[in-house]
């Protein structure tokens, strides 16, 4: 069977994604928000084996690297980056949608997440939690006397208090920060080759288009059972249900931005005042809530359906 002509150089951007940000260290977090996007649109066009076969090898290639340079640490990054890129390039040749994609991608990430816990406490799930826990105290706490150290010391009691308020929200909410913040990243690498090959392929990848996106009706029970733990709970039924609700209110906020940009839409708004509409929802909590509650809303009201047949009728 005949390769692609480009192959070669499919391979040689591939490393470049995969195993650059391996030896600068700065730039893996960031990147890795568009790098298993950007291999899913580069093996656009190949076979699914073939297609594999490039980010499997690099990934190879990747732990060898760690292994040469002594970071086995860049592993959980390569493992994740290169793991959701597989997730995604699957999604993409089988023509998932959007939200299928995004809960197998959000999926593997805390599932990678839980393995890396389990494997650095010997398979003691909760004790890795809790070294996690420590490590981000400590750092918060040596944040915090640095800035006092610095600082004229005038409102080092009023900052101590609020530092405290914030370290104790960080670890009571770690678990659904984490899961938003792994929402966030399967979105960025969804929207990178969806944009991308926009105007390219006849296919358009992750259908339908962000105007429609909407979540299974049957996970609105997921998130009302969330909310009732969370309210009315007690101990750690109080806790999961806080910390469910909080990744689930991350994905109905993006329904409610999709019903937003459809009335946008409907309504021809400029470009330039949506996206300063957009900045003041999102810069204000109650912003924020607002959206997740169109979002939720949209379950039971249908409220793009509506308009559309308000508008024929």
């Amino acid at each position: 069977m005949a390769h692609p002509p480009n192959l070669s150089s499919k391979w040689t951007l591939a490393s470049i994604v995969l195993l650059v940000p391996i030896m600068i260290t700065a730039i893996a977090p960031l990147f890795q928000l568009v790098a298993p996007g950007i291999l899913v649109v580069l093996t656009e066009g190949i076979g699914l084996g073939l297609a594999s076969s490039i980010i499997l090898g690099n990934l190879l290639l990747g732990i060898l690297l760690c292994l040469l340079i002594t970071r086995p640490e860049a592993l959980i990054w390569l493992i994740q980056t290169a793991g959701l890129a597989m997730v995604l390039m699957i999604a993409r040749k089988r023509d998932w949608s959007w939200i299928k994609a995004l809960l197998a991608g959000f999926a593997y990430l805390c599932i990678t997440f839980v393995v890396v816990l389990s494997a650095g406490s010997e398979n003691d799930l909760f004790d890795g939690y809790n070294k996690v826990i420590q490590v981000i105290s400590e750092d918060l706490d040596q944040s915090l006397a640095l800035y006092k150290e610095k600082s004229s010391g005038i409102y080092q009691v009023e900052l101590e208090d609020w530092f405290h308020q914030f370290k104790a929200l960080i670890m009571r909410f770690l678990p659904g920060l984490m899961g938003s913040v792994f929402v966030i990243i399967t979105l960025s690498n969804i929207l990178v080759p969806k944009i991308y090959l926009a105007k390219r392929s006849e296919n358009e990848a992750f259908a339908p288009t962000f105007t429609q996106w909407k979540l299974p009706e049957l996970l609105i029970w997921v998130i009302i059972t969330a909310a009732v733990s969370a309210f009315w709970g007690k101990g750690v039924f109080n806790v999961c249900g806080e910390n469910v609700l909080l990744v689930l209110s991350s994905l109905y906020f993006l329904q409610g931005m999709a019903v937003v940009a459809f009335y946008f839409e409907r309504l021809k708004v400029h470009v330039f005042i949506r996206w300063i509409i957009y900045i003041l929802l999102c810069i204000q909590w109650y912003g924020l809530i607002f959206i997740v509650i169109i979002g939720v809303s949209d379950v039971w009201f249908d409220l793009r359906t509506r308009a559309s047949l308000a508008r024929e009728s």
